[in-house]
């Protein structure tokens, strides 16, 4: 590691496992200090104290819940003394089935967790981000795609690459950046979850919609987000980026 990151700070929510976890360790071993922001305290806690609380902090979060949102961006500040980095990680699957195996309740939390929570997110940390910062979207390649087992997952993942130009042309004059990344299937526990659900392995699941048909390593994808978090990127603001074992490559207009 270059430490492309030394004397930074980034909030990462749902980073207590996953994607979310490989990128606060990426951003730790880059010189970045870390307010990892997850629902489950005991996961979080051990984490920090795996790293140590020189630079990693934990802050309990629920991303629908906008007091909880303000609070975890003022904790960061407050402990850190800055906001440079948000990766917006917190998301849920929902369930795997045909519409009619999905109720409104299960439909609703999805959307509040991937799109309200990724929106309460950004509106609370702008205001203490200074420009240079940069702010990552975890979308998914599935809402670029048709995905009739998981319509609403895969509608809320669109929604997000939306939110994310929005949002990169709002604070376009703050010189804050906005990404969002898509990738597909991603070695995970909620492609473990998804996988189980549907009753295919993961590595079925790739094939059927992944370009590369290959599964994705979370570490992978957080290479990815470590080097959009640092601007060591060709990509524009707004832009919603596809990630795969080998390859990342801009979607759409």
């Amino acid at each position: 590691m270059d430490n492309r990151l030394q004397s930074k700070v980034a909030l990462v929510t749902g980073g207590a496992s996953g994607i979310g976890l490989a990128t606060v360790r990426r951003l730790l071993a880059e010189g970045c200090s870390v307010m990892m922001a997850s629902r489950n305290r005991e996961r979080g806690e051990g984490v920090v104290a795996e790293f140590g609380s020189a630079r990693a902090a934990f802050h309990q979060l629920d991303v629908t819940d906008e007091s909880s949102v303000a609070s975890s961006v003022e904790a960061t500040v407050q402990r850190f003394g800055r906001l440079d980095c948000l990766f917006n990680n917190a998301g849920i699957e929902g369930t795997a089935g045909p519409m009619a195996a999905w109720s409104a309740d299960v439909v609703d939390a999805v959307l509040d967790v991937n799109v309200k929570g990724a929106f309460l997110c950004m509106k609370h940390a702008a205001p203490r981000m200074a420009s240079g910062s940069v702010i990552v979207n975890s979308s998914s390649w599935l809402g670029m795609i048709p995905m009739p087992i998981a319509a609403p997952y895969a509608a809320s993942k669109a929604a997000l690459v939306s939110l994310t130009r929005s949002a990169a042309a709002e604070l376009a004059e703050q010189g804050i950046s906005v990404f969002a990344i898509c990738p597909a299937v991603v070695d995970t526990p909620m492609i473990d979850r998804i996988s189980q659900m549907a009753g295919a392995p993961k590595t079925a699941i790739a094939e059927m919609v992944c370009p590369s048909r290959q599964v994705t390593s979370a570490d992978r994808v957080a290479e990815v987000v470590v080097g959009l978090l640092a601007s060591d990127t060709p990509f524009e603001s707004g832009s919603a980026l596809r990630i795969d074992p080998t390859e990342v490559e801009r979607i759409g207009p």
